[in-house]
């Protein structure tokens, strides 16, 4: 289970995520006889499950503590009234109280208890075993939801970018090799790359600066969130080139000689993607009517290869690029504290 994680989408493992705190939840209210508050509960667990934030954990105080203020301002106004306008007002001073003790982090928490009380309807029961069922209820849901973000969620995303980054290399290797083979010895033409499977992998890769943006985050940790962020906008443009090209390649006619440039350059692209490849100076690309000479030996229409060395070159430009930033990243690891 534990190596398949990193395989997993972010989707799918939010979504366990989920699964895991939301039933976790019920299962604790229902042994400890609380089943009446049980939905305070699992909005507390989905709620404190946040994509956007790497660490909720180092805010569950401020989380906490908005939720109770939000919980005991509807308590306390419930027992003057209630009704719409008392909910509004009870919203409006729980965002002041919270806000006024500087629990930022909480508004959110403490806005979704003032009014799952008005939802709930047990605004006007006022009584302590009320208060701390109510209490009880919102720690659990979010020790829950924590409890399946250490199950599901990376703890040091950084550690795992490597791997992921190493993945994406791999299936695109996979996918020049057999475009190569293919062009070699003919037959059935490869399945097109399906991007599907790569850009979940290459938003990760990107997201990890946004989301330590708002978080307190050594200066060394945010230079690597930014180079690994170049790194993935640098596999989305792969990725874009790579689905230009590919229709562009299928419409050859195999097999084609081994010394044809179009080979030799497919080939570069592949050696360009081998984890131990270094980044050498970008050589000089073949000019215009080298690729037509090619033209005329391999019996291709001088248009049609002339839009696959474009696409060849704007491949070739960008692996180099992603070498140097590769070089930067490993450079900033080894230099870290």
């Amino acid at each position: 289970m534990t190596a398949a994680l990193p395989a997993l989408s972010p989707l799918w493992r939010n979504s366990l995520r989920t699964w895991l705190a939301a039933s976790l939840t019920i299962g604790i209210m229902l042994w400890s006889g609380r089943s009446n508050v049980m939905m305070l509960g699992l909005l507390m667990a989905v709620l404190f499950i946040n994509d956007n934030d790497l660490t909720p954990v180092r805010n569950v105080g401020q989380l906490v503590g908005g939720a109770l203020i939000g919980i005991l301002t509807a308590v306390v106004l419930h027992q003057f009234s209630s009704g719409w306008l008392v909910t509004a007002i009870g919203l409006l001073i729980t965002g002041c109280l919270v806000r006024g003790i500087g629990l930022v982090r909480g508004v959110s928490m403490g806005y979704m208890g003032c009014w799952a009380l008005e939802v709930i309807g047990y605004g006007k029961h006022f009584n302590w075993a009320l208060i701390f069922d109510l209490a009880f209820t919102v720690v659990v849901g979010i020790a829950m939801a924590q409890v399946a973000t250490w199950a599901f969620w990376p703890r040091r995303p950084l550690q795992q970018l490597p791997a992921l980054e190493r993945g994406l290399c791999q299936q695109l290797r996979e996918q020049i090799e057999r475009m190569e083979q293919w062009l070699e010895h003919g037959g059935p033409p490869p399945a097109a790359l399906r991007s599907q499977t790569l850009l979940p992998q290459i938003l990760q890769l990107q997201q990890l600066r946004d989301q330590r943006r708002n978080t307190p985050t050594p200066q060394h940790v945010q230079n690597l969130s930014s180079r690994w962020a170049q790194t993935g906008s640098l596999w989305r443009q792969l990725l874009r080139q790579w689905l230009l090209l590919e229709p562009l390649l299928l419409e050859l006619t195999p097999p084609l000689e081994a010394s044809s440039r179009l080979r030799q350059s497919l080939n570069s692209l592949d050696l360009q993607l081998q984890p131990v490849a270094a980044t050498s100076p970008h050589a000089e690309q073949p000019s215009p009517q080298a690729w037509l000479e090619e033209a005329r030996r391999s019996n291709i229409s001088p248009p049609m290869i002339l839009a696959i060395a474009q696409q060849l070159e704007q491949l070739q430009l960008l692996l180099h690029s992603r070498g140097l930033v590769r070089q930067a990243i490993e450079a900033r690891r080894i230099s870290a504290p």
